[in-house]
This record gives C-alpha cells, structure tokens and sequence, in this order.
C-alpha cells in the first residue's frame, strides 16, 4: 500500500498549489524498494508493491479480516449479500475510499496545512483507508494506532477518540493471538469503531484549529 499513501499525499500538496516539496516524494519510491529488497533477491517481481494488495483482494475473497470496520460491518450484518456480490462490493469501496479521500482533500484547499493540522490529516487520510478499503486486517491498522497516539499528545479532543481505537486494536489482536474468534463478537466493535471513525473526522474538518492545540515548537 505504500503507492497509495504518496498518492494521497501528493493530491494534497497538489491541492494547495505547493509544489516547493515535490521533488522529496521521488524518496517514496526508493525506500519502498529498498525495503523489498530481500523479496526482489528471492525471485519477487519488481510489480509486486504495486500489486500485491489487488492480489489479497483475489486471494481471500472478503471484504474484511480481523478488523472493525465499515467492510466488517457489511460481511457481518448482510453475509448472504456479501457473498453473492462480493467482487461488485469490493470495487464499490475502492472507489468509495476515493471519493472519500478526494472530497476531503478538497476541502482542505481552503485550509492553512500547519504541522499539526498535517499530522492530523495524515492520521485521518490513513484511517480512511483501514476503514473503508476491502480485505484490510488488524495489521493494516496499527499504524493509524501510533498516529492516533501522537494526535491525542497535541489535542486533548482526541485522547477519548486514540483510546477508543487503541483499545479495540488490542482486543483485535488478542483475539488473533488467542484464537478466541468466537468469543468476541466483532460486530459490535465495528459499530463503535465506525461512531469513533466519524468523531475524530468531525474533529478533523469541522473544528480543524482547537485554541488548546498544543504546538512542535
């Protein structure tokens, strides 16, 4: 997923006419690659960063793995529905994330990008990705986890948001760890997850500059 995450970026430098950085995202391509260089040694294709995720997509065949979030939400209450359109639904939230994505990059043209306010778009724009794409799993959240953690130090109206999520990202991962699938019910925390999600959005374009925001400097 790394590829997705500089293009986001990118459409936000774009979209607030700034293009003094842009030669720092030429980076992007070269860490991604050399990271994956025991994996091109072994026999990987030079595709395969770019591919892999449409490939878990085709492999595990769901919309959601162990995970709270919107996906998980529509494999647990709609099962039958979401077997027999699953390859229609999985399109439907890949473009689903977009739209969301765009439309909130969009507005945040008008928006000064401060330091802090960037680190609380990051945090969202990863978020948005974790609860939104198909067959995400518990993994594919923990960084928004430590971002979520980092937002909480600067503005105190997130601590309730980053506990929430980081709570149910441990209790996800026990889950795992102690094969207790059957009893914690993930629907539930996918609901409370979703409210958190929405929450924390609010916070991020309705009330974007808090007085208490704490600052780097």
């Amino acid at each position: 997923m790394p590829n997705v995450r500089a293009l986001r970026f990118n459409y936000v430098y774009w979209a607030r006419h700034d293009y003094r950085h842009w030669y720092q995202f030429g980076w992007v391509p070269v860490t991604v690659y050399a990271m994956n260089l025991p994996g091109f040694l072994a026999g990987r294709s030079l595709l395969t960063p770019l591919t892999i995720y449409a490939g878990q997509t085709s492999d595990y065949k769901e919309l959601a793995l162990n995970i709270a979030n919107f996906p998980k939400f529509l494999q647990l209450a709609f099962p039958t529905a979401v077997l027999d359109h699953y390859e229609l639904l999985k399109r439907g939230l890949m473009v689903l994330t977009c739209l969301i994505l765009l439309a909130g990059f969009w507005y945040l043209r008008r928006l000064d990008l401060t330091p802090q306010r960037f680190l609380v778009v990051a945090t969202w724009s990863f978020w948005t990705r974790t609860m939104f794409l198909p067959s995400m799993h518990d993994r594919y959240s923990y960084f928004v986890m430590v971002m979520l953690a980092l937002v909480a130090l600067l503005d105190r109206r997130m601590i309730g948001v980053a506990l929430v999520s980081i709570g149910i990202s441990t209790v996800l991962y026990l889950r795992y760890l102690l094969n207790a699938d059957a009893a914690i019910d993930l629907w539930p925390l996918a609901i409370i997850q979703i409210i958190n999600y929405c929450g924390f959005t609010a916070g991020t374009f309705l009330h974007p500059q808090p007085e208490h925001l704490h600052s780097f400097r």
